[in-house]
């Protein structure tokens, strides 16, 4: 069974800014030093690619991962890939 907490759907909100491509929400797993990160994109930019890159997948426009360090490390991973996505 799936348990929701008070963060589900924030990563929505995001997407819904004007100029904003990516939506990301990172979330630290209990007692880990790994964070659940959920991306969310309009316009074409495929983030399962991106979050395949960490192990994670979904779908075009809705995917996850779980990604191991820091915050400031996982923060820098994604938007090394993200950037480097969209440069394509």
């Amino acid at each position: 069974m799936r348990k929701f907490g008070d963060h589900e759907g924030l990563v929505n909100i995001g997407k819904d800014i004007e100029g904003v491509l990516v939506s990301i929400f990172i979330r630290q797993k209990d007692d880990e030093q790994a964070y659940k990160v959920s991306l969310r994109s309009e316009d074409g930019i495929n983030v399962s690619d991106i979050c395949l890159l960490f192990g994670g997948g979904g779908h075009s426009r809705a995917a996850g991962a779980l990604i191991q360090g820091t915050v400031e490390q996982v923060k820098e991973k994604l938007m090394k890939e993200i950037k480097k996505w969209m440069e394509s």
